[in-house]
């Protein structure tokens, strides 16, 4: 047995949001072949799990950038929790300084209404002007976002404290690159954090106990698996953990260069099915070692 773990969005994802027939196909022919297919994703558990059952797929899920792992069955393995003096150091932060944000814990999305209402029209002005090719696409995914379920508008962040869930991950975003890069600065100096980005115009920040590879490397013992012929396919900052931790990593074709540049092998975009791509190939592959 081996594990197969994919990120979703630019991954598995498509641009419509949706996981294609042929990848909910090759997901399926590698779980009748005995191989553990993991979703690892910085998107909260009951998001994912929405996804999936849409798809008719179970697989274990690693959710919020590896902040919370479940099993098939929806059972919770881990979860890892930022503090919430931590969370309010952040949070006041953040809102002096009028980023958007949102709070996620493993039953909602927190964010302010104003915020969020506030962002969506800096993305509805940012489409309707003139932008390069690289821009575009980064509003496009900025504009997805919003399609997440869970999410629970609020007033303040002080009605975001006030919840009696624990905190596993927030995020941050910014279409203005120094204003994003001076919230980076900050908190990469918090040694209690994690923080990685999914795309251009974020970060997220989990528990420095938390990272996607250190959760695959955490389902792996726990399933006496090892790890050395694994998989793991992505296309972001926050896949470079779990790229760490397997044999076998593959950058998406919509992948940066960087990217690209610590992987094993690149497959296909994902508007060209190249999670599919990557697993017939790896599989072949593996059948072939063995």
């Amino acid at each position: 047995m081996s594990f197969i773990a994919i990120d979703l969005d630019g991954t598995l994802l498509n641009d419509k949001n949706e996981i294609s027939e042929e990848n909910i196909k090759a997901i399926r022919y590698a779980q009748d072949r005995g191989f553990e297919v993991v979703i690892s994703t910085g998107r909260a558990y009951f998001d994912v799990q929405t996804i999936c059952e849409k798809a008719g797929i179970a697989p274990f899920v690693i959710g919020t950038n590896g902040a919370t792992i479940h099993s098939k069955s929806g059972e919770s393995i881990s979860s890892i929790t930022i503090t919430k003096d931590g969370v309010e150091s952040i949070l006041q932060w953040l809102d002096e300084r009028n980023y958007y944000y949102e709070v996620f814990t493993d039953k909602a999305i927190y964010t302010l209404e104003k915020g969020r209402k506030h962002f969506y029209n800096e993305i509805q002005s940012l489409k309707s002007a003139d932008l390069d090719a690289d821009m575009k696409e980064l509003v496009e995914v900025a504009e997805r976002q919003f399609d997440q379920s869970g999410y629970v508008l609020v007033e303040s962040y002080h009605d975001i404290l006030e919840q009696a869930e624990e905190f596993n991950n927030i995020l941050a975003c910014s279409f203005d690159k120094k204003k994003l890069e001076e919230a980076w600065n900050r908190f990469k100096k918090f040694d209690e954090l994690m923080v990685v980005s999914s795309a251009d115009h974020n970060i997220e920040m989990t528990s420095r106990k938390a990272s996607k590879g250190l959760a695959l490397e955490k389902l792996a013992s726990l399933m006496n698996v090892s790890l050395d012929q694994a998989m793991a396919i992505g296309d972001s900052n926050n896949d470079l953990s779990m790229f760490a931790k397997v044999g076998y990593s593959v950058a998406m074709g919509n992948a940066k260069d960087d990217i690209k540049a610590v992987c094993t092998t690149t497959t296909l975009k994902n508007d060209e099915n190249g999670v599919a791509h990557a697993i017939y190939q790896y599989m072949e592959n593996f059948a072939v070692q063995k």
